[in-house]
């Protein structure tokens, strides 16, 4: 097991030892498609008469062809005996896509975590208070397991509560943080504003002394925009680490320097609205192949996020950044601009919000429902005045109470990813069937 010792190491050293580890492992994209279609009764077929070594000619692997495909014939063989976990996609838009684990694969969460700088924040908080309240969902998903392993690995002392059932209702999460007033803890945004309102609702004595031992949040699930993820760490005073994640556990990992960056496990392509290929950098619909993962291999999966890839210059050394837009079927075009939540939100919550909201937008305006977390008044006028510069179009903002589009205290049984809804005529917005 990866022990927390091992942040004794400068950390550029540790970044060149894993990332040196993750090449040793990792294939090309042209090998791992050979490896999936050697080893898997799935890509056998799908690659059938078709040339691996022709990486850029293999067809995108869209959610809706693995629909009804039996999990197993995406295993590979070579690993069928040594797997121990299943996970499937949450099913928030597509069907839900399958994926197996090895102890090795599942470890290597651990390996990763140890070049986020983000981590070296931690050892002193965990010093100070190692009690680590993981409120990540357990189930088909593997973020709950994958996430609580990784804070064990680093020395928490970890309460999985597993949100999102019955036992674990948001009012008992509350009552949990309020006793157990945890230094970490991981959520979602949405969940993790819900607990601590009704902490300060039905403990109120005992919410200072939680939001003053809580010393970090990581959140990830839901698109958390740069401006939210400051203002919730504002509001709490605490380090806010919001982590864009897959199916496969970690994708990308955030850095103090304020991006997120690709890992070297995996090769990132761009394709248009139409899947027509734009290379490796640029804005487009996201596609990846995971070059070390054997169990279950992804080549070239289409997950379909709205994305913008760069180059970076990041001072810990990452090369390459990544900002999530949100799902790509969910865009909206307003003058011939694709318009996606990730704008939306950077618009709102730079003011300093960070409640739930909602934007419809119709053929001569926009309807803009924003939840007040605080007890300021929201600046109504700004925001109007605000989103008609940046979408052209008038906008009328309502402002509702924390829980009016978010009902915090039910459990909540599906993602709020519908943020943005086209209503014009001419709306080319596809929402999906699994929303």
């Amino acid at each position: 097991m990866w022990k927390p010792d091992l942040f004794r190491l400068p950390f550029p050293v540790r970044r060149k030892l894993v990332e040196a580890l993750i090449g040793l492992k990792a294939m090309k994209p042209t090998g791992m498609a050979a490896y999936a279609a050697r080893h898997t009764a799935f890509y056998r077929h799908l690659y059938e008469g078709l040339d691996t070594s022709l990486f850029e000619e293999l067809p995108v692997l869209e959610k809706r062809i693995v629909l009804d495909v039996n999990p197993y014939d995406l295993l590979s063989d070579e690993e069928r005996d040594s797997v121990c976990y299943y996970g499937e996609t949450t099913w928030s838009t597509g069907s839900p896509t399958p994926a197996f684990y090895t102890p090795l694969e599942f470890a290597g969460a651990r390996l990763l975590a140890l070049v986020s700088p983000h981590f070296e924040r931690m050892r002193p908080a965990l010093k100070e208070n190692r009690t680590c309240l993981n409120g990540l969902a357990f189930g088909f998903t593997i973020a709950g397991m994958s996430f609580g392993n990784v804070f064990e690995s680093l020395g928490c002392l970890v309460a999985n509560v597993g949100s999102r059932s019955t036992l674990a209702t948001p009012s008992r999460i509350a009552r949990a943080i309020g006793r157990l007033k945890p230094g970490v803890m991981a959520a979602t945004p949405i969940d993790f504003l819900s607990w601590m309102r009704i902490l300060q609702e039905d403990h109120p004595d005992r919410y200072d002394e939680a939001v003053e031992s809580l010393r970090i949040l990581v959140s990830t699930a839901e698109l958390c925009d740069r401006s939210r993820v400051a203002a919730i760490a504002s509001h709490f005073s605490l380090t806010h680490v919001d982590v864009y994640a897959c199916v496969e556990g970690f994708f990308t990992l955030p850095c103090t320097c304020g991006e997120k960056h690709v890992l070297p496990a995996y090769h990132v392509e761009l394709f248009d609205p139409n899947l027509k290929p734009l290379g490796t950098t640029g804005t487009g619909r996201m596609a990846f192949t995971n070059l070390v993962k054997r169990s279950t291999p992804m080549v070239r999966y289409l997950l379909d996020d709205w994305v913008t890839v760069s180059e970076s210059d990041c001072p810990m050394g990452f090369g390459l950044s990544i900002v999530p837009h949100g799902r790509a079927e969910l865009n909206v075009v307003i003058d011939d601009e694709t318009i996606n939540v990730e704008q939306v939100e950077e618009a709102l919550f730079r003011h300093g919000l960070f409640g739930d909201y909602r934007a419809r937008i119709h053929d001569d305006r926009i309807e803009l429902t924003i939840e007040q977390y605080t007890d300021e008044d929201p600046p109504v006028d700004a925001l109007s005045a605000g989103f008609e510069e940046r979408f052209g179009l008038s906008t009328r903002v309502t402002v509702v109470p924390f829980g009016e589009i978010t009902e915090y205290r039910e459990v909540r049984g599906r993602k709020p990813i519908l943020k943005m809804e086209d209503l014009r005529s001419t709306s080319t917005q596809e929402v999906p069937e699994f929303l």
